[in-house]
């Protein structure tokens, strides 16, 4: 698939992601009548260009704040986002718009996040739409939903005649039909049973390796993690509290938050092994 190219000045510089001294404050009062400020996430230090990475942690720990950032939804109170090559804070509304074709966002809850008035075929066309593409577009659509596993037929159905792990690959393939060179998957797999679970992380992984894309994997399953991304970041409570290789995370986790992390995961696998147990008894 030929990638589009935009015109003006924002064309992608690289594929990297950048945080510099990042930090994200949020005020329940003004600071001048005494409001103390909320460190949603406090100078984060990061450079996603090579390496596939995980950013993981308990609810509340800057994970989606970290997202807000990245789509320019959010400027940081300190500190710089690049995408790109592109200062965010420092780009209009317009080059932010057109950044997004470089970077893409699977969302955690695929069914509400898809328009439930349109088929798959408009949900595909849509983003091709929005960076001035009109050639070859139903190609295009083909071709990305045969990417994804999904068949030809669904096209015309609307995502309330979807199951969610077919949702899931619609807003996979949606993600995917701009060639982006970034894909950030937030909590991927956490509305999915145990065998679609599987089988979205093979196909995330079969994606990166066809595409050679930068995977920036949002979630609290470590599991998950360690199969798809090289290196593994901790937040809690906005801070960064272990950062390294997926391996040495995950077997030697040196954070308290990391390991509480590891025990969660550890007893979640058992209990989906003693779920699945009992359905297939006799």
């Amino acid at each position: 698939m030929t990638k589009h190219n935009l015109s003006g000045h924002t064309q992608p510089k690289s594929a990297e992601v950048r945080f510099e001294q990042a930090s994200v404050h949020y005020y329940s009062k003004p600071s001048w009548l005494g409001g103390k400020p909320f460190k949603a996430l406090e100078q984060l230090d990061l450079a996603i260009d090579t390496k596939n990475i995980a950013i993981v942690g308990p609810s509340g720990a800057g994970k989606s704040t970290l997202i807000e950032l990245l789509f320019g939804l959010r400027n940081p109170t300190s500190g710089e986002v690049y995408v790109c090559g592109y200062p965010l804070s420092r780009s209009s509304a317009k080059q932010r718009q057109e950044l997004c074709q470089h970077i893409q966002l699977i969302p955690q809850e695929p069914q509400s996040s898809l328009n439930p008035y349109y088929t798959v075929r408009q949900i595909l066309l849509e983003p091709l739409s929005n960076i001035g593409l009109t050639q070859e577009l139903n190609e295009k659509v083909e071709k990305v939903l045969a990417d994804v596993g999904l068949d030809l037929t669904l096209l015309d159905r609307n995502p309330l005649q979807l199951s969610v792990g077919q949702a899931q690959r619609v807003a996979i393939a949606r993600a995917l039909i701009v060639e982006p060179c970034v894909l950030v998957a937030d909590e991927p797999t956490s509305s999915l049973d145990p065998v679609s679970r599987k089988q979205i992380l093979d196909l995330l992984a079969g994606i990166q390796k066809s595409r050679q894309m930068r995977l920036i994997l949002v979630t609290h399953d470590l599991d998950a993690a360690q199969t798809l991304c090289d290196e593994i970041l901790v937040l809690d409570k906005g801070r960064v509290v272990e950062h390294g290789t997926a391996q040495n995370v995950t077997n030697n986790p040196s954070h308290l938050i990391t390991r509480a992390l590891m025990s969660a995961q550890h007893k979640s696998n058992e209990f989906t092994k003693t779920i699945g147990e009992v359905s297939y008894a006799p």
